[in-house]
Order: structure tokens, then sequence, then C-alpha cells
């Protein structure tokens, strides 16, 4: 077991000090001592206070790295050892919405890194025109991105950070949207997006049902956490004119776009996915798909 040097001073039961209450009182605490016949009690206390500390603080270096504390009257090992012993503090977090690269604080000796892949955009619809009761249009949410969650003591200096961008929504005449961007910290972790949402014709009710896209890719070098992307929900219709569009994909750090049946589409939030669009019978024209939400990066550095 490793030793320290640093002993408390006038540390006995029997010690002849002043009390904590008297000390307190004392106006040396504040002015220091003055000119004059010296008091032993007085200083034997404010010798204690300060060299008790000095001991707990020298045998908890010396119980966290397992290096003697000396009293070699130098202070450069004692310095170093101190910062190994409180090594694993959270020194910053750097975010990042866009891709960068990324430069440690200093003093950084491991990260812990998320990344959140970009969402999905959901699909268009194209405008039904039918009859009433007949036809609607309904069209797939964008899937979220996927997510990991990585711990990493080595190697990330000057990593480049890539930020996924979300996938466009789908053309009002039915297109598909695009898929969502992988967000990256270099070769050490990555975060494929979402799934895109396909667009829709019309179709013959009652019912329309079309599904919401597939799950996200898997993360890769997520040694802690890692999440794939959630498909987007089901859209349904029981008549022409009424129905309900699918939601996009909820990321781990966001949220789809809420369904829009009749109106615009609305676009995911941190790698949430775009959601789709439903047209009534009545509608000539179509909507464009809402657009996936951008991933993130976030790196929490520890000392």
């Amino acid at each position: 077991m490793a030793t320290s040097d640093f002993l408390p001073f006038a540390a006995g039961g029997s010690a002849n000090v002043l009390s904590q209450s008297a000390y307190a009182a004392l106006a040396a605490v504040t002015n220091g001592y003055q000119a004059g016949l010296a008091n032993s009690a007085q200083m034997n206390k404010t010798f204690r206070q300060s060299s008790i500390m000095a001991a707990v603080l020298a045998q908890f270096i010396a119980d966290q790295t397992g290096a003697n504390s000396v009293d070699d009257g130098t202070t450069a090992t004692l310095l170093a050892n101190l910062k190994k012993a409180t090594s694993g503090r959270l020194l910053n977090a750097q975010t990042f919405s866009a891709s960068g690269t990324y430069t440690p604080t200093a003093g950084t000796n491991s990260v812990l890194v998320w990344v959140q892949g970009a969402g999905g955009g959901g699909g268009g619809c194209q405008g039904p025109s039918g009859a009433a009761n007949s036809v609607i249009s309904l069209s797939q949410g964008g899937g979220a991105g996927s997510f990991g969650m990585g711990r990493f003591t080595s190697g990330f200096s000057g990593v480049a950070v890539t930020v996924g961008q979300g996938g466009v929504g789908g053309s009002a005449g039915g297109g598909n949207g695009g898929s969502g961007g992988t967000s990256s910290f270099g070769a050490l972790l990555s975060a494929p997006g979402g799934s895109a949402g396909l667009g829709a014709t019309a179709l013959s009710v009652p019912p329309a049902v079309t599904g919401g896209g597939n799950l996200s890719s898997t993360p890769s070098g997520a040694n802690i956490l890692s999440v794939q992307g959630p498909s987007a929900g089901p859209a349904f219709a029981f008549n022409g004119v009424t129905g309900s569009t699918a939601f996009g994909g909820k990321s781990f750090l966001g949220f789809g776009g809420a369904t829009a049946f009749g109106t615009v589409a609305n676009p995911g939030v941190l790698g949430g996915g775009g959601s789709g669009v439903g047209a009534p019978n009545s509608f000539s024209s179509g909507l464009a798909g809402g657009a996936g939400g951008n991933g993130l990066v976030i790196v929490y550095e520890f000392s």
C-alpha cells in the first residue's frame, strides 16, 4: 500500500489547540497574526487546520495512484500524481450540429461520444381527385436515424466529424423521400441515417393502408450503446375524406414529424424522420413529404 510523508500536526486527543468556536472568532483568522507574544494554542490550531488537509490530500493521491506521497521539498511529482488521481472528471462537452474537426480540450485523456444519424424524408403524395369515399392518397413517413455511443481513450485527436443531413421530403407528385445521411466521429463511430418514406398514388378505400419505412442500418464502433433508427408509423383511411397519415420515426435524441392529413408535412427533429402526407379525394394537387431531421454529434471530454 502506498504511503504518505505528510502528517497532521497536533491531531491528538489532548492536543493544545484552540477550540473551533474560539478560533472562528479570532481576529487573526481574517488579518493574520500580528507582532507580539505567540499563543501556542492559537498557532497549533492554525498548523492543524492546514496540515490535516495536506495529509488528507496526500493520502488521497497515494491511494488513487499507488505512488508514495513523498516530502522531498518539491512539487512536480506530487502535482503530476494529483492529476493522475483526479483523472476521469468531466472537462468539457463539444456539440457538433455541422461537420467539422474535433480538437480536444487540453488535458483530455478519453472521450464519450454520442452520434445521431439523420432522419429519412417522408414520401410525397398525388392528388386523388376522385369520387367521394372512393379514393385517397397516403404516403410513408421517413425512418429515424440510428444512434451510437462509444468511449475512446486514443486516436480521437483531430478526427473529422460528419453530421448527417436529413433526407429531403418526397415531391408532391408522389415522389419518394430521401434517405438520411450518416453521422460519424472519424473512423471510430458511425451512425447510419434513417430510411426514406415511399411516395403514394391514389388508393381505393376502404381501407387504404401503407406501412412505415424500414429500420435503419446498425451503427458501427458503438462500444457502449447501439440503437437502430425506428421505422415510421402506419397510415390508414376508411373513406375518401378522412384518414391518419404516417408520422416520422422517433430517434434516440429527437422526434419524428407529426401526422399531416390534408395539410403541409412536418419535419423530423434531431434525427427523426419526416412525416408522410395524406390527400383526401377533393385534392387535385398532391403534397410534399416532410424532411428528415439533421444528425448530431456530442463529445464529452474527460481528464
